[in-house]
């Protein structure tokens, strides 16, 4: 066993920490083919049943015997269908899979018992070597060992436990499972990489996709939303407003005498200032609000689910935790302000733009006023220390 999977692990593609999500997505489709696997078995089953009667037509009690066998064996796999199809863990579906192959294979090495002394089953015996090796979606060191099981079982009893064997179909008989094991040990090799690396691709390129969704959304200066993306998350919040007419407020804030700070210290300042404000203010906003940047020293905040007095107390928690955190410019400390402007969706508001608008028009009138404060439709002005 060892040995086999050394070689096999060598060949076969890795997924590492990703084999459990390969099991698991895999899982749905696993099922229905191994289900669609034991019907099919399950109808042979039925149809051996004229081979028993030619067989055993001299034997009328013995073919009555294989006849209830049989049926046992087709109930037995009705009924490890339905627990498959009702599995919703992989070792669960793994166990009941070894579990039938298992049952499978020690009933059929029993089944040879019954055969003429010189009747051999080389062509069904390579077959369910070979269906052992290709269909089972159990491990492959797994079916290496039912496999190899199987085929000494089978071997050991034409050998010493069968009568009359014609000498060259014996040798043929080891032959053949010979070249099954080997064909079916590379065919399974071969199945299962093709399936990992398929996996493997699927799961670069879906964290590619994510990826590229990730920076379209994102600015790649502050990390808060681009413009568009917060848009399209205003117009469904404004949309939800409309529906359910559920407090909805908006902030609009600019960063103050943000173009000195670019003429006196630099872009690269600037920058550094308008990243540092991005972080404060989504450390001070909650899960469910959105956080964007409008453009340039400009951003904007939703917040579902608010008034415009809550709406305040956020936006002067900001204004003053801002004010409070100086920027690091390569080791000189700059403390800027922010001027910002509150706004309620109204029951007139015909778009998001129109509550924007109005917050943009109380941002510039806190601008107006002396900068570094909160101005809001609800309250002149937010009185600050």
């Amino acid at each position: 066993m060892e040995i086999f999977k050394k070689l096999s692990g060598q060949r076969l593609t890795d997924l590492k920490e990703l084999e459990g999500d390969y099991r698991s997505t895999n899982l749905p489709v696993d099922k229905a083919q191994c289900a669609l696997y034991l019907v099919i078995v399950s109808i042979s089953i039925l149809l051996l049943t004229r081979v028993d009667q030619l067989i055993f037509k001299d034997q009328p009690d013995l073919f009555w015997m294989m006849v209830i066998y049989r049926l046992i064996s087709i109930a037995f796999t009705l009924v490890i269908v339905f627990a498959i199809l009702r599995a919703d863990k992989v070792r669960t579906f793994d166990r009941l899979m070894l579990l039938w192959i298992s049952a499978t294979v020690f009933s059929l090495l029993l089944f040879n018992f019954t055969r003429p002394p010189n009747y051999l089953t080389t062509v069904f015996d390579i077959i369910v070597v070979f269906a052992i090796y290709v269909l089972s979606p159990l491990r492959i060191q797994t079916n290496i060992l039912l496999a190899v099981m199987f085929s000494i079982g089978t071997l050991y009893i034409d050998r010493y436990l069968k009568t009359g064997v014609d000498p060259v179909n014996l040798n043929i008989a080891f032959l053949a499972q010979f070249i099954v094991h080997a064909l079916g040990w590379g065919a399974a090799i071969q199945l299962h990489s093709y399936r990992r690396r398929y996996f493997k691709a699927w799961i670069e390129e879906r964290d590619a996709r994510e990826m590229v969704a990730y920076l379209a959304n994102i600015d790649p200066l502050t990390k808060s939303l681009t413009r568009r993306h917060f848009f399209n998350i205003a117009e469904t919040e404004f949309k939800r407003f409309v529906r359910y007419r559920r407090p909805l407020s908006v902030l609009v804030i600019d960063a103050d005498s943000f173009k000195a700070i670019n003429d006196n210290h630099g872009h690269h300042a600037g920058d550094i200032v308008l990243r540092s404000f991005s972080l404060v203010a989504m450390e001070q906003k909650r899960v469910q609000d959105t956080f964007g940047r409008l453009g340039g020293e400009e951003f904007a905040l939703i917040l579902p689910e608010t008034n415009a007095e809550q709406a305040c107390i956020v936006a002067e928690r900001i204004r003053s935790v801002w004010e409070q955190t100086p920027s690091n410019l390569d080791g000189r400390l700059l403390t800027c302000t922010v001027s910002i402007g509150v706004a309620e969706v109204q029951q007139e508001d015909k778009t998001f733009d129109d509550v924007l608008r109005r917050a943009d028009l109380m941002m510039y009138k806190a601008k107006q006023l002396g900068r570094n404060r909160v101005i809001s439709e609800y309250k002149a002005e937010l009185p600050h220390e």
